[in-house]
């Protein structure tokens, strides 16, 4: 009996089966990036009322599910799933950063404008291609 206890208290996944509907793990990093950006721009709002926010945020992630052909359903399931597997959402959120990592980096590299005078070249199997200035 106190074996079963401890080999039950050890388990990772506090009896959180897999769902047949599971949002694969890099479908669900793309997913939660996008639904993190939703979160961010409805801060921006600086809504009063956390009504409207609630109910912008919706709209954008039902938006943002839709595009992955995913219900909200399954989101669910496979996030409370991911959730009780830490090694496997700590994963799937090395990914987000990443993501948003790059997203940021493209987002201040384009606001800082090129001097016109310096043509920006890259190499490319054997040719190069230059920015027309």
């Amino acid at each position: 009996m106190a074996l079963l206890l401890l080999v039950s208290g050890c388990s990772d996944n506090d009896g959180v089966e897999k769902p047949d509907n599971l949002v694969e793990a890099d479908k669900m990093a793309r997913i939660l990036t996008q639904v993190h950006l939703a979160e961010a721009q409805v801060g921006r709002y600086a809504l009063r009322s956390t009504d409207s926010s609630t109910l912008i945020f919706k709209r954008l992630q039902t938006g943002i599910l839709k595009k992955y052909g995913v219900d909200t359903s399954a989101y669910r399931k496979s996030y409370i799933y991911y959730s009780a597997h830490p090694d496997k959402l700590e994963a799937i959120y090395a990914n987000v950063t990443k993501e948003l990592q790059k997203m940021s980096n493209v987002s201040s590299t384009s606001t800082t404008a090129p001097s016109t005078a310096t043509a920006t070249r890259a190499t490319v199997g054997s040719g190069t291609l230059q920015r027309p200035q």
